[in-house]
């Protein structure tokens, strides 16, 4: 991928993740929960895992916030962490842009690669 494609891939993330926080947000004040971006940590947590990506910054903060959240869910009803989280590694993001873009050309090269040798193994 050329590295303006990744920039705009960055960015299309980090406008969705800005979304899903301020939904979540407005949801918490309104129903009493944020569950928007539960599901996206509980996703990234699994894609992360499936394709063995590495733990950076940004996923640990994720990842607590989804273990803290699935807590509060539980015992409470209710979950806060991941929206706060999320505005958290936008920002760690945007100040280590180039950083993040080279973390992504290696991230989606692993996922490539992940997905060819399975389709390979599907053809045997």
């Amino acid at each position: 991928m050329t590295k303006e494609s990744l920039e705009r891939a960055l960015a299309a993330s980090l406008n969705l993740m800005l979304v899903l926080a301020a939904l979540d947000l407005a949801l918490y004040i309104w129903v009493g929960t944020a569950v928007l971006t539960v599901m996206a940590h509980a996703m990234s947590l699994w894609l992360v895992l499936r394709h063995r990506l590495i733990f950076d910054l940004v996923k640990l903060l994720e990842t607590s916030a989804l273990f803290i959240d699935l807590y509060l869910i539980k015992q409470y009803g209710y979950a806060v962490a991941s929206p706060v989280s999320t505005l958290f590694a936008i920002i760690h993001i945007s100040l280590n842009r180039e950083y993040h873009l080279t973390k992504l050309k290696s991230d989606l090269d692993k996922v490539l690669a992940t997905k060819k040798k399975d389709i390979e193994s599907d053809e045997n």
